[in-house]
């Protein structure tokens, strides 16, 4: 029988997290939601909710933060066995 090219469906699950953020940056993603709102008005509950912004933002910055691929990289070259540069 032939293997299968999917061998695991990787945990893709939501994981909770409860984090408080000062005044002003609640007031700053208030904000946000509400000019997202204004550019796209058939996605009007994300001002209702503008917590759904909040993974968003955090893939994006972490997607852009140069040093954490890199220590990320090296620590999956590690432990997959590569030897890293």
């Amino acid at each position: 029988m032939d293997k299968l090219r999917i061998t695991a469906i990787p945990d893709s699950r939501p994981v909770r997290m409860t984090v408080a953020f000062p005044a002003e940056i609640h007031r700053d993603l208030v904000f946000y939601a509400r000019l997202m709102e204004q550019e796209n008005p058939s996605d009007a509950s994300i001002a209702k909710n503008p917590a759904r912004l909040v993974p968003l933002m955090v893939a994006r910055f972490i997607e852009r933060d140069r040093a954490f691929l890199k220590k990320r990289k090296e620590q999956t070259d590690v432990s997959s066995g590569s030897v890293a540069k």
